[in-house]
């Protein structure tokens, strides 16, 4: 199953401090890393703003992500707050899947939607 980490500063963020240098970044990255080497991470990194950062990880179940997430240093220290989401199917350039959309995908949902009254 595939996640998406919100991560976001938390009450212990320092407002002075980039990124990279809050408490417990580094501790952080090596437990990414971690993660990543053990091919849980599809994708990682802070925001191009650096007011946060995301992390997409494949695993078995909601309660190894949460684990996951609640073992992380930056978590478990008041730097950054979370928010999981459960990833739904669709495009993948990695796994090469494709729904492979078209107008006749939108004549469908156009229909639809006037059979419910929505347009």
């Amino acid at each position: 199953m595939r996640f998406l980490i919100l991560l976001a500063p938390g009450e212990k963020w320092r407002e002075d401090v980039v990124l990279h240098n809050q408490p417990f970044m580094p501790e952080h990255a090596v437990y990414v890393q971690e993660a990543y080497n053990q091919g849980k991470i599809i994708l990682a990194g802070p925001y191009e703003d650096l007011t946060g950062g995301a992390i997409v990880i494949d695993v078995k179940n909601k309660d190894e992500v949460q684990d996951f997430v609640e073992n992380d240093p930056t978590i478990k220290n008041g730097i950054f707050t979370y928010q999981i989401k459960r990833w739904g199917e669709g495009m993948s350039k990695f796994e090469n899947i494709s729904p492979n959309f078209d107008q006749g995908y939108v004549a469908y949902k156009r229909k639809v939607q006037q059979e419910l009254n929505i347009i």
